[in-house]
């Protein structure tokens, strides 16, 4: 049976918390859209005394002998990659409340059983926030009470409805967000779902998101030679209420 880990975060009680959710940013790609990677931190920057963050995977490019994309048109060498997301995160190590692996950076340990997200979060001094392939995270803001689901995804995603098919077949808790990523698409879809109270002989309607939060690299060149959808970049941000009995959940972009 898969176990599925649960954090709770560490957050200040604010009026408002933003969780920036950071997926697909493929450190070493020729594509990085590094204007939008300085937006990203500058949000950060600003809003540091209430922000969190979640890492999606596919944080590193992370282009080996044997997977897809071309290993000569990598801009820098995996440990590089490594060395760079680093650099990138420290400052901002408290911050982060939950990390998972994606498919770029498992190839490693495909291939030589080294976590490259493993031992990211150890440089971080965070490897209790290591979910590994799947976790949710709790925030809870002055008796507001809120979770979200994280896993990066796998499998083809084409289109819209293609990634919604697979976010309702990888979804395996009732957290009040599923966050993937993986398909390289700008996607948050709202539904209701009905809880029972049997105590109070009560039904409780709740809103719930599905969330993928695309990406931050422009199309790559085997992206292009398969004829993949074109996108642009941008990052999920969170905005969850903090003030007593108003519960809110809402999903921007930062793009």
């Amino acid at each position: 049976m898969e176990q599925v880990k649960y954090l709770r975060a560490n957050v200040p009680q604010v009026k408002e918390l933003y969780v920036v959710l950071l997926n697909d940013i493929h450190y070493g790609s020729n594509a990085l859209d590094w204007g939008l990677h300085k937006r990203v931190f500058d949000f950060i920057d600003r809003n540091k005394e209430n922000t969190r963050i979640l890492i999606n995977g596919d944080l590193f490019h992370n282009i080996t002998k044997n997977s897809k994309g071309s290993l000569y048109e990598q801009k820098i060498t995996p440990q590089e990659q490594f060395d760079m997301a680093i650099k990138h995160f420290k400052p901002y190590a408290d911050l982060i409340e939950g990390v998972t692996v994606g498919n770029h950076d498992w190839r490693t340990e495909d291939e030589t059983s080294i976590d490259l997200m493993l031992m990211f979060c150890r440089m971080l001094g965070i490897e209790d926030k290591y979910l590994q392939y799947r976790g949710v995270v709790g925030f809870s803001l002055n008796k507001n009470h809120y979770t979200v689901e994280m896993y990066h995804g796998t499998g083809g995603g084409s289109t819209l409805a293609a990634v919604e098919r697979n976010m309702k077949k990888m979804r395996r808790t009732t957290a009040d967000v599923f966050y993937c990523g993986h398909w390289h698409k700008e996607f948050v879809k709202p539904f209701k779902e009905y809880q029972i109270d049997p105590y109070n002989k009560k039904v409780h309607e709740y809103k719930k998101f599905y969330v993928c939060g695309n990406t931050m690299v422009q199309l790559e060149k085997y992206a292009e030679k398969f004829s993949y959808d074109e996108s642009y970049p941008s990052q999920a941000l969170l905005r969850l209420s903090g003030v007593p009995k108003k519960r809110n959940i809402e999903v921007e972009w930062i793009r």
